[in-house]
């Protein structure tokens, strides 16, 4: 079984690798703009150490050209994925060949409240989370793990924000999900929503609404 946690090797790889794509996306207006139209802002993205491959590190060289999204714990950086800026062509997302699955935004678990957010996908937790929700993502429904559940012991309320698309994969997810969470709750967005764009259209005060969380 491949070891969750990377060698320090690996980890120290991966650090180099997160500092020279934070320091590559000021300089790409297409990543910026791109993460505009995502309701990320320079600072917003800078909290997430998000990056963009301009020159890519040895074994990154297919990443050239998309966003770098590491996934941060307090033990560092545990693997980098790759977003694509937009609709164009080739793969939306990349990851390193061999990777295990993994929790992203790992240390929200680490944030003092009683209840949290399990998205489908890295933007929407991020959105989520900086909508006032503590929220991890998981990169689609054949990377969830039935031992992530244990995490998510102790909580009043898991929500599970479930896209709203049209193949029904959103609600395929978030059943998978709740299956194994006995504190789980179900929240689809509207239809044709997942949490990034409910938010954008609505403002980040709908999705507290919606869970009914006071800030």
């Amino acid at each position: 079984m491949t070891s969750l946690v990377p060698d320090p090797a690996l980890k120290s790889f991966l650090e180099e690798a997160t500092a020279r794509y934070e320091g590559d996306l000021s300089r790409s207006p297409d990543a910026v703009a791109y993460l505009k139209t995502r309701g990320l802002s320079v600072d917003n993205a800078a909290s997430f150490r998000l990056g963009y491959v301009e020159s890519p590190l040895p074994g990154h060289e297919v990443a050239r050209g998309m966003l770098a999204v590491p996934y941060l714990t307090r033990a560092g950086i545990m693997t980098v994925r790759f977003r694509r800026l937009g609709d164009g062509d080739g793969p939306k997302y990349r990851s390193v060949p061999g990777d295990p699955p993994r929790i992203y935004n790992a240390n929200a678990l680490l944030v003092p409240s009683d209840h949290i957010a399990i998205c489908e996908g890295e933007f929407d937790a991020m959105t989520a989370q900086l909508a006032g929700v503590p929220a991890i993502g998981i990169a689609g429904v054949s990377a969830w793990k039935s031992f992530f559940a244990r995490c998510f012991k102790g909580y009043r309320a898991v929500y599970i924000l479930a896209d709203h698309d049209d193949k029904g994969q959103g609600m395929e997810f978030a059943e998978k999900v709740a299956e194994q969470i006995k504190n789980a709750r179900i929240s689809p967005m509207p239809t044709g929503h997942d949490v990034n764009s409910f938010v954008l259209t609505n403002g980040p005060e709908a999705l507290l609404d919606q869970l009914e969380i006071k800030k």
